[in-house]
């Protein structure tokens, strides 16, 4: 005869509880409920402080970048060095050495 498992006792009621409360905690009824679960809460606190860490990083890019933007309109001699880097031009006193291999 097969026995079902029953609830007599306080120990097994508790233990039925605890079960079914990290069952529900597990997201393994998020679509029926809504709560995404605790699993669920956990990766998107680790999302959470990875985009606030890559924003930290931004905001410190875009610092950066306001001030060289700020020297490229102010200095000339910053707009000279910009100029000559991304065109390739030299100054009258500067010789450049090609390294390259010929083929």
């Amino acid at each position: 005869m097969i026995k079902l498992f029953r609830l007599e006792s306080p120990h097994r009621r508790w233990m039925a509880i605890f079960a079914l409360w990290l069952i529900f905690l597990s997201g393994v009824f998020a679509k029926l409920f809504g709560s995404p679960g605790i699993i669920q809460a956990i990766r998107l606190q680790a999302l959470l402080q990875e985009k606030q860490k890559s924003g930290v990083e931004f905001e410190a890019e875009l610092s950066r970048l306001k001030i060289e933007a700020a020297l490229l309109e102010t200095h000339t001699i910053t707009q000279e060095k910009e100029i000559r880097k991304t065109l390739g031009y030299t100054a009258p006193d500067e010789i450049i050495f090609d390294f390259t291999l010929l083929e």
